[in-house]
């Protein structure tokens, strides 16, 4: 699990904790406490204060700490990376890190495409 764990924290993806048992395709391996709280700690110690919890889940942890990521540049980059770019990436592309900024972008593009509202619930 501890490379299951690096991936995860590199991602910023929570999903990446699961991994298939290599007997049986349909059973997943548990996911411990631990391990959700080892990839978080560790990424809030990296300043990456958002992870994702799957496609339409974003968790930020000290969401009110300026950050450098948080800039007209970095909007920019994800607008282009995640709205108007929806070719799948290259996988010697860099990776953008989970944002709240994607997760706008993606709203606005499902917005676009299915000409339907979207709602964004923070809690």
């Amino acid at each position: 699990m501890a490379s299951a764990g690096s991936h995860a924290v590199n991602t910023g993806d929570l999903i990446d904790l699961v991994s298939t048992s290599p007997t049986n395709s349909n059973s997943h391996a548990a996911i411990t406490d631990d391990a959700i709280l080892s990839v978080l700690n560790a990424r809030f110690r990296a300043d990456l204060s958002y992870t994702r919890l799957g496609t339409s889940h974003l968790l930020a942890i000290n969401p009110c700490k300026a950050l450098s990521a948080v800039n007209d540049a970095s909007a920019r980059e994800y607008e282009e990376r995640c709205y108007r770019d929806t070719s799948l990436p290259l996988a010697s592309a860099h990776v953008l890190q989970p944002h709240v900024y994607e997760l706008a972008a993606q709203m606005y593009l499902l917005m676009r495409r299915r000409r339907e509202s979207q709602a964004l619930v923070m809690r």
